[in-house]
Parts: C-alpha cells; structure tokens; sequence
C-alpha cells in the first residue's frame, strides 16, 4: 500500500537524503537544496511530491511551478520538472507518483514537463501509460569518472585544444567567484548575451545571487589583467554531477583568449577534483531540427545522449491558445 506525500512538513530530511543517496536519477535539482532555493526566489515556487511505502520513499519528485510576466503569465504557467523524478527500481511507485503530480497540478499548470538528465527507457511505460507524450531530446555529458584534465582535453577536437592552450598563454584564468559583486559582474555579461543574441528571457539577478550562496550553486569566472570576460553559472550535487545552466563570454575580447571555453572548463576541474562522476552541459536541441550550439557543445569530447523529455499536457485547449497566443505577443514585439 502506497502513502502519497505533497507537502514538504511529511517528509523527514532522512529519508528524502535517503533516496537521492545512490540512486541512478539523483540530481541537484530532486535536493532539499533546490527546493529551498527555488522557493526563494520571487514569483518562483516549487512543491514536493513523493510516494512511501513500508516507511521507505520509493518515488520523489520537486515541481517547479514557472510562468512569464504580464500577459504572457496566464499563457505560461507551467510545471518544470529539472532532471526528472527519483525512482526506485518500482515502476508502480512512479505511476503513483505521476497520479498525485497531475492530481494537484492539473488546475494550476497548462502543462507538466521533465527535461531528463538520465535514461529512463526502463520506466518509460508508466509514463505512457498516464499518457504523458515522449518528446526527443539531445544532450551533451562528458564522463569525469578517473580522468584527468589532460585526458579529457585530449579527447576533445585539435581546435578547440588550442584555443583553450592560448588562452591561458595569454594569461587568461579561472577560479570561483568570491563575491556578490563577482556574481553581478558576470551576470552583465550574461544578460547582454541574452538581450543582444539569445533574446530569451533570463531571471534577474537575484536568482544568480541566491544560486551563488546555494550550498549545491557554484559560479566560477573567467579572469584576464584582473576583469572578469567570462564565466558559468552551474549546479552541482556530491558523487553525481556538475551541471552548466549558464555559461558566458565577452565576444571578440582578443583573438587569443577563449572566456566562454574556459567558463565550461571551469565547471570540469572542479568535477574532476570533487569526483564528480559527469559534466552535463543541459541540453541539445531536438533531433533533425537546428540548434545554435549543438556543434559548440559537440566539440568538449562529451557523448551526445537522447534522454528526451516527457510531457504532460492538462489542458489542451489552453495549451493550444497558448502557443497561438505567445505567437502573436512575439510577432507584436517585433
């Protein structure tokens, strides 16, 4: 007999620690740690959902509840489930999980959608069979387990060996950010990409802050003649992984130095000293459709993965609106 759990006070910080501790779908985004730190963030929120049974958590799952501002609020609300949830090897626990998800959601949330960091095939029928649909999805993870630093340059492309040996000739180097100010330095770089390049929406800097102070955030920055040119916002979590959410670069700084390779550079040393068993860079794309730095990726010696995403959708005609809506709001910003 199962117990569903969905409010954090049912859940003793033991047993959540518990079932992340070894367990083949632990991420820093199922922690106690997100959870904490998502929820502090304004306009921001996330929930707990869990299954037990004979006093063990068999399934945990942290929804992050997100939505745009404005207008396009009412068009966006939608449940983000980073990495995807924690099983044990119970499929039925996970079908229960994926009940009480939808059960609480499905008023507050257009729809649900896991952005998997690991392989779930073997569970994949409790997921079809609460017809949630199976979206394809490439990454990039670089193995760290028992490699060093040279090893793992050596298997990435002769270009982007040297761009990176140069940059430290020209004097270029990385380290942790050691200040808000770092913090909010970087974060410029990052928001300037995104308004400039990118044009998709970037929290405030709050977020990177509070990510920073996170006991699973690390930020590390890319230093020439003492100026920051660079850097990476990433999450991490003990014995699992290092994962870039951001990562950044002057552009055309000078021809000789590489901020943006080095920014995911960074994250990797401090994988390989931590042992950290992967690199994840977060995401490649869909399958057969363009996307801008799938190759930039390709080329840190990472194997190219298709987790895919699975998706939920609770309300179709509003998620149909939804995409036409946002579709002409895009189209009148222009």
């Amino acid at each position: 007999m199962y117990t569903c759990i969905s409010e954090k006070n049912q859940i003793s910080d033991e047993k959540w620690r518990s079932i992340l501790k070894d367990n083949q779908f632990s991420t820093p985004f199922q922690s106690p740690e997100f959870f904490d730190f998502f929820n502090s963030i304004p306009l921001q929120a996330a929930k707990i959902f869990a299954v037990e049974k004979d006093n063990s958590l068999k399934a945990l799952c942290v929804v992050t509840i997100q939505k745009e501002k404005g207008l396009k609020g009412y068009f966006s609300r939608r449940a983000i489930i980073y990495g995807g949830p924690v099983v044990e090897s119970d499929p039925e626990a996970l079908t229960e999980l994926l009940k009480l998800i939808l059960s609480k959601l499905k008023k507050e949330v257009i729809y649900i959608e896991t952005r998997n960091f690991n392989d779930y095939s073997s569970f994949q029928s409790s997921f079809l069979g609460q017809h949630w649909n199976f979206v394809p999805y490439l990454n990039f993870q670089v193995d760290l387990q028992n490699k060093t630093l040279e090893e793992l340059l050596g298997q990435m492309k002769y270009n982007r060996k040297r761009e990176i040996r140069i940059s430290y000739e020209e004097g270029a180097k990385v380290e942790e950010a050691t200040s808000v100010g770092e913090v909010a330095a970087l974060y410029k770089i990052l928001k300037d990409l995104y308004d400039t390049r990118v044009k998709l929406p970037l929290p405030a800097l709050d977020y990177f802050e509070k990510l920073y102070r996170s006991s699973i955030g690390k930020v590390f920055v890319v230093k020439h003649n003492q100026n920051i040119i660079g850097g990476s916002f990433c999450f991490y979590y003990p014995n699992k992984g290092i994962y870039t959410l951001y990562y950044c670069g002057l552009r055309d700084y000078h021809k000789k130095i590489f901020p943006t390779h080095l920014s995911i550079i960074a994250a990797m040393e401090f994988g390989i000293k931590n042992n950290l068993k992967i690199l994840d860079l977060m995401g490649a794309g869909q399958p057969g459709e363009e996307y801008g730095v799938r190759n930039y990726k390709a080329e840190f010696g990472g194997v190219m993965v298709e987790h895919g995403r699975f998706i939920k959708i609770s309300s179709p005609h509003l998620y149909k609106l939804g995409k036409f809506g946002l579709g002409i709001l895009k189209k009148v910003k222009k």
